[in-house]
């Protein structure tokens, strides 16, 4: 191991990770830092999930002249007979960043900090959920030689902090479904009394409420369309969201937006607020009400908020159309990958992988030799469906 690699601390203490709190503010702050980059949405996935779920901290630090300038958090836990690495998070679709000062030094402390995590975490794997595509830690990522999975996905921004009049920013936009900004809502209101507001941040009561219907929302949506995510039935997730809207101390880094008719709900979503950013974490409607569009709607007023605030619009990863008109087409990438890190990891890997082709290839001879007991013939060279298809290799995982 180099001088340099000693550099770097790993907090594993959770009262020495809780200690970080006040030079990890400053250095989100001095970095522009992203919600989930600052320390109080960290220790809110810590304290409400990673913690109930049995995780470990694996925080690398670094300080230059005794000042923090560099955070990755990170927490281990096992699965069998394996220790897997992955940031610390809700873990619900979350990013993976790393926060480190702005300057010249940022690409060789995230190269310092993937050093750290390879050689002293003790991980057989590790897990990165969505890293932006051309970050300095995408590079040094897909470099390793035993990335077993990696797949991209697409991700929408929204730059508004540029912008100076909404009007002439939504002319600029077009129309989604040949609806123009605003006439969603116009439509709605038509239906009754139509309401889109902010929730206190200190209201407990009505914040878990909303948060409660969301899940309900969002888990019937996924039934429906054959989606549903581990953390949209945890516990955990759910306290996540309420404490993030209604923090015991310092403000809230969350921000509920509701839509209701007559008082009812029929649309509502939470987002995260970064610096210079917002995040969109999660959102649901009233299925009964979908030909109105009320999900539109409440992504309209995050947008208008936003805007008057000076912030930009992360919309996450996903390729919904809604994401591509408000950001106008402003498409990045994100890379989700796992990597083999010991050889017991590699071997791991390995033998699952020999395991699928041979379950492939037995599959294959059963079906070969059950067609030629019925006298059947058996694969064409050029029968799409048959030999060249049963020729494409199998996803790794």
């Amino acid at each position: 191991m180099s001088q340099a690699d000693w550099q770097f601390e790993i907090v594993s203490d959770e009262d020495a990770f809780r200690a970080l709190q006040r030079e990890w503010d400053d250095l989100w702050a001095s970095a522009h830092g992203q919600y989930g980059q600052s320390f109080s949405v960290c220790w809110l996935a810590w304290q409400h999930v990673a913690k109930p779920r049995g995780r470990r901290l694996r925080c690398i630090v670094h300080r230059e002249n005794g000042r923090l300038s560099m955070v990755w958090p990170l927490v281990t836990y096992r699965r069998l007979l394996w220790t897997y690495l992955c940031p610390l998070s809700p873990e619900a679709g979350d990013y993976t960043r790393v926060l480190v000062a702005q300057d010249h030094s940022a690409p060789a402390l995230i190269a310092g900090a993937w050093r750290t995590a390879l050689r002293r975490c003790g991980a057989d794997f590790i897990k990165l959920p969505y890293v932006d595509e051309g970050s300095d830690l995408h590079a040094v990522a897909s470099r390793e030689r035993h990335v077993m999975i990696a797949a991209r996905t697409v991700a929408a921004f929204a730059k508004l902090r540029d912008e100076t009049e909404w009007d002439t920013f939504c002319k600029t936009l077009g129309t989604m479904s040949g609806k123009k900004p605003g006439a969603l809502e116009r439509r709605l209101s038509k239906e009754g009394q139509l309401t889109v507001r902010l929730t206190e941040p200190g209201d407990t009561r009505e914040n878990a409420t909303l948060v409660d219907w969301i899940l309900a929302r969002k888990r019937a949506w996924g039934d429906r369309v054959g989606k549903r995510g581990e953390w949209l039935d945890s516990p955990h997730y759910r306290d996540f969201l309420v404490n993030l809207l209604c923090p015991a101390n310092g403000r809230a880094m969350g921000r509920l937006f509701v839509v209701t008719l007559d008082g009812v709900p029929v649309a509502a979503t939470v987002v995260g607020v970064g610096m210079t950013c917002v995040d969109g974490l999660i959102a649901s409607f009233d299925a009964r009400y979908a030909k109105f569009g009320p999900g539109s709607i409440v992504v309209e007023h995050v947008i208008k908020w936003a805007f008057d605030e000076r912030l930009n619009v992360d919309f996450g990863v996903g390729a919904e159309r809604f994401k591509a008109y408000w950001s106008r087409n402003n498409i990045t990438g994100a890379w989700s990958a796992q990597i083999a890190n010991s050889p017991w990891g590699v071997l791991a890997f390995r033998s699952k992988k020999a395991a699928r082709a041979l379950a492939r290839h037995v599959t294959q001879l059963r079906g070969l030799l059950s067609g030629q007991r019925r006298g059947a013939s058996t694969f064409a060279p050029n029968d799409p469906g048959g030999e060249r298809a049963l020729e494409l290799p199998l996803n790794p995982s």
